[in-house]
């Protein structure tokens, strides 16, 4: 059994109304942006706009809707992602809903998570990929939770929730975070014996570890793919490896975002305003040198100890950031935001698929402030003239790598789990 690449469609949700000058005046789109630039008039139906654009993914063949968690910034505005999954259970009929993920340390009580991914799950019949993931350093602020114990405090959350998707209830939860009389979901998952876990992450070794072991999906939250990227997907597949099973490449997954024009200069053209506004606002605070940075800070994020000395090794205090790109030309090195006709967007694609072995794309297609008409232009260009291509070419390349690994069943994302 072998199948090809799963492409799925990420959305943000993006505050798109910002006064033109916000770069000049505000110091950062994070945590602390104020609330008074919220306008209430041109906000009406945004958000109906963007479910509106997930059904449209639905329904031109996309394998799948993704959603994620980020509170009080202005780069998503999904504070309760499995708010937007419930919709999307009514508005989709055939694609996967994938949270990724709520964040569990920030949740007082894990049960409130099972319960409600079980419920979507219900919702969607059996469509639902559960990701959960401990949040990262604007979260910890804007919760006031504390970085260091947060990995102890997630693992063993992530584990209450698996155990109460599966398990027959009730049981006793003896844990050092939430010690419980009672473990009973009602209702169960429609999925068995639980919806795919997805666990975001960066190049942390210890969180390829903890996510190899229990048999879930990886995914690598980095906005920038190149060398790095490969050396993520080999160091997962050691740490697979050292669990007796063996790597294939939808066990993990990797964020970028596209725009698809009718040539590379119309495509730079039509998605400038859109993907401009989103470096220099929607990242600003988080992937930009300039202003006030709240992704990262003393012990923000949480870096275990024996991971820190590869981050040293890795990371250069005075290299670009995304957001601190300038021209078409830097992007292009990023391979994070790939723009072009639908020739050069698939060769690029092809090329990073090959490059990373990964079997899971979640593209983002709306960026910043960009228009509807543009997001589902390139929305339908890829799926009709990019998409049946990597599909075939993938299904061959995967199946004479990883063919033996590919036969069971769960390997396949979604695949074997339902009633």
């Amino acid at each position: 059994m072998s199948q090809p690449v799963q492409l799925f469609c990420w959305h943000f949700m993006a505050y798109p109304y910002l006064a033109d000058n916000f770069d000049e005046t505000e110091p950062t789109g994070w945590v602390t942006v104020p609330n008074r630039l919220w306008d209430r008039d041109k906000a009406r139906g945004l958000y109906q706009e963007y479910i509106d654009q997930l059904s449209y993914g639905d329904q031109l063949g996309f394998d799948g809707m993704v959603l994620n968690e980020h509170h009080q910034n202005i780069y998503g505005l999904m504070p309760s992602p499995n708010m937007i999954a419930a919709a999307l259970t009514q508005t989709t009929t055939r694609g996967k809903i994938v949270v990724l993920g709520n964040l569990l340390p920030l949740h007082m009580n894990p049960l409130r998570v099972a319960e409600e991914y079980a419920m979507l799950d219900n919702m969607s019949n059996g469509r639902i990929i559960a990701g959960l993931a401990p949040g990262s350093g604007p979260e910890t602020f804007n919760y006031d939770v504390p970085s260091a114990p947060t990995r102890e405090q997630f693992w063993e959350a992530v584990d209450l929730v698996t155990s109460a998707w599966s398990k027959d209830g009730p049981f006793r939860h003896e844990g050092r975070w939430y010690p419980l009389r009672y473990v009973n979901t009602w209702p169960r998952p429609v999925q068995v014996p639980h919806p795919p876990v997805w666990v975001p992450g960066s190049r942390s070794k210890s969180t390829m570890v903890e996510v190899a072991k229990r048999g879930f999906a990886f995914f690598l939250s980095s906005r920038s793919h190149g060398e790095e990227t490969a050396r993520s997907q080999r160091e997962f597949a050691q740490a697979i490896e050292s669990t007796g099973d063996r790597y294939q490449p939808f066990r993990m997954g990797i964020l970028l975002s596209v725009y698809v024009g009718e040539t590379d200069e119309q495509a730079k053209r039509e998605s400038r305003e859109g993907i401009w506004y989103f470096l220099k606002n929607c990242l600003k605070g988080h992937l930009r040198r300039t202003g006030r940075q709240l992704t990262f800070g003393p012990g923000i994020p949480y870096v275990p100890p024996k991971d820190f000395r590869a981050l040293l090794q890795h990371s250069k205090p005075d290299s670009k950031l995304l957001g601190d790109a300038d021209s078409w030309e830097e992007l292009e090195k990023s391979n994070s935001i790939i723009v072009g006709s639908a020739e050069t967007v698939y060769r690029r694609l092809s090329q990073l698929i090959e490059e990373s072995q990964v079997g899971n794309l979640l593209i983002q297609f709306h960026l910043g402030n960009m228009k509807q008409d543009l997001v589902r232009k390139s929305m339908k260009r890829f799926i009709e003239e990019v998409a049946p291509r990597l599909r075939e070419e993938s299904k061959a390349m995967f199946a004479e790598r990883y063919g033996r690994e590919l036969e069971h069943p769960r390997a396949l994302v979604g695949v074997g789990a339902g009633k």
